[in-house]
């Protein structure tokens, strides 16, 4: 059976608590996760929540089968209680030793994926783990050199050529060669994660009307078109550059889009996120390994609360589980 590690993220967040909702209740899975975590932390956040869990500790990779019938926990013990809603960046470092732990264990074919849930990247900053966000702690343990961020629902998939930098800073990587990367990533794990024989991929201007022949920025014209152009008469099935603002209106396009990249986080993310909160899965792309997540955020105002929604958190799992299924 598949095997998941899956980083809890912040204790004092709700990620123990989807956690807990997703795969502590008996729920018949077609995989089995292993929650990187505190054991004394989850029994008392089950308390909170009310909800009966048969916690068992994970041993290690001898354990082929794991029974859904209780929830397995890798232990990472913290140092000091915490209580829902007060989060502590004196956590920082233990939280980063956690991700990494289940990214190792990943990489070393001990788990078949990873799925992570949410962490607090001022928190992690302040307590003196330097941290732009997940995608970028994956490629610096797993060494590789280009990742590509990805959130997908049902319906809809947006890859983001820049992530976690300042609007000011966009247009410097605006460039034939990170475009290049994004693109062929992109393509890439379409077919092999996905099954697509021919991805379709539309790619979003830079500029408002993707630059209005020019009128309104360079970038379009003389990066990213020429880029498409060429890489149409070789093996890639792109369209664009296409205004950002017309380009999610599905009754315009001339054949089935298998995914959009957008040039910057607030160019893609707002759409996907409105028409798909709470059941969206951000993706690594690019890794050696499948790494799925959660599409929201800490929500310190909401853990302990068994109005916690779960939903993300089985999503990312199981969009991990069947992706596994194709390699």
């Amino acid at each position: 059976m598949t095997k998941l590690a899956v980083s809890s993220g912040d204790p004092a967040g709700i990620g123990p608590d989807i956690c807990i909702k997703a795969f502590g209740t008996k729920t018949k899975l077609k995989y089995s996760p292993v929650i990187f975590g505190d054991p004394v932390l989850f029994k008392e956040r089950a308390k909170i929540l009310g909800q009966k869990i048969d916690l068992q500790i994970y041993q290690g990779e001898n354990e082929k089968y794991l029974s859904n019938d209780c929830l397995w926990i890798k232990p990472h013990n913290l140092k000091q209680p915490i209580k829902p809603g007060e989060p502590d960046s004196a956590y920082a470092g233990y939280l980063m030793d956690l991700f990494e732990d289940a990214i190792e264990r990943t990489i070393s074919n001990e788990f078949d994926g990873l799925v992570t849930g949410p962490i607090n990247k001022e928190l992690m900053n302040k307590g003196g783990a330097p941290f732009q966000g997940h995608t970028e702690v994956l490629a610096r343990v797993s060494k590789t050199q280009k990742v590509l961020m990805m959130l997908a629902s049902k319906d809809l998939r947006v890859a983001l050529a820049t992530t976690h930098i300042s609007i000011a800073e966009v247009p410097k990587m605006i460039t034939r060669d990170n475009l290049l990367n994004c693109l062929t990533i992109l393509r890439d794990d379409l077919r092999t994660k996905w099954n697509i024989k021919n991805p379709c991929i539309k790619v979003l201007g830079l500029n408002p009307h993707a630059g209005d022949g020019g009128f309104i920025g360079k970038e379009d014209q003389e990066i990213i078109a020429p880029l498409v152009s060429d890489l149409n008469q070789k093996d890639f099935n792109i369209i664009g550059p296409v205004s950002a603002d017309t380009a999610f209106i599905k009754k315009y396009d001339k054949q089935k889009v298998d995914a959009i990249l957008a040039m910057f986080h607030d160019q893609g993310l707002p759409v996907i996120k409105t028409l798909g909160f709470g059941k969206l899965v951000n993706i690594t792309l690019g890794l050696p390994f499948i790494r799925t997540s959660v599409d929201h955020g800490t929500a310190y105002d909401m853990a302990g609360s068994d109005q916690v929604d779960e939903s993300s958190m089985l999503e990312a799992a199981n969009l991990a589980a069947l992706i596994t299924s194709y390699q």
